[in-house]
């Protein structure tokens, strides 16, 4: 039986995919500061609601307006896409509620109403940074992975999600090894030069181009190159 793909929205990562994303799994997305994170996730969900899907972004760190304005920067942004802002300046004066105690409580609720199909979690780097014990961030990463794939079906569509992941000391975060697949964007400055590209580096169910890809940001956003890139310094 043949799997269900979901275009990532980037024609040059599809392409590395064999296609897209499989159906309804969590994926996880690492990379450093300014390697395109939000924006690859960003196009993932408009790729979605272009095609007449309901498609969710939960933020953790950056607040809706900024994030419109980084995206209208870019011409992408579209209104559509829906956005839970749990980023600190929106929860600042919530009393006992936290942002984790809210995403408890609101996120299955939230899936039942908005019915994704997509959806975007900026970041887990956030929970780690708010549960300072690593068996509970652990646990909560894992939580949050099981609400936005083992759902009742006939209540709500299958979602496929991209988790985010900050680029930290550890080679290999934790979300690395619960994701059912992994991307990695580079960022770095070689020899005076910026060099940006993409690598997947896992992804369960499926074949995929293991080469490392040039990426590029620009006006309409994220696209990767089919050549490959060498970087000697990484």
């Amino acid at each position: 039986m043949g799997k269900e793909r979901v275009s990532t929205g980037i024609d040059g990562l599809d392409m590395m995919l064999r296609g897209g994303l499989l159906e309804g799994r969590p994926y996880t997305l690492i990379g450093g500061p300014g390697s395109g994170k939000s924006i690859l996730g960003w196009q993932f969900l408009r790729s979605g609601v272009e095609r007449g899907e309901n498609a969710l972004y939960i933020t953790l760190d950056e607040p809706f307006y900024e994030i419109k304005e980084n995206m209208t920067s870019l011409d992408i942004f579209d209104p559509r896409i829906k956005i839970m802002d749990l980023s600190p300046e929106r929860m600042e004066g919530g009393g006992e509620v936290t942002p984790l105690s809210f995403l408890d409580e609101e996120l299955t609720l939230q899936l039942k109403k908005l019915q994704p199909s997509r959806v975007v979690f900026d970041s887990t780097t956030s929970i780690k940074a708010m549960e300072l014990d690593p068996v509970s961030s652990r646990r909560r990463i894992l939580s949050i992975m099981k609400t936005l794939s083992e759902h009742n079906e006939e209540e709500m569509p299958r979602i496929t999600s991209i988790l985010i992941s900050e680029e930290g000391d550890a080679q290999f975060p934790l979300e690395s090894y619960l994701g059912r697949g992994v991307i990695r964007l580079v960022n770095r400055v070689v020899r005076g030069s910026r060099v940006r590209a993409l690598v997947i580096e896992k992804m369960r169910g499926t074949s995929f181009d293991e080469g490392m890809r040039p990426l590029g940001i620009k006006v309409g956003g994220i696209e990767v190159s089919s050549t490959d890139v060498v970087i000697n310094e990484i």
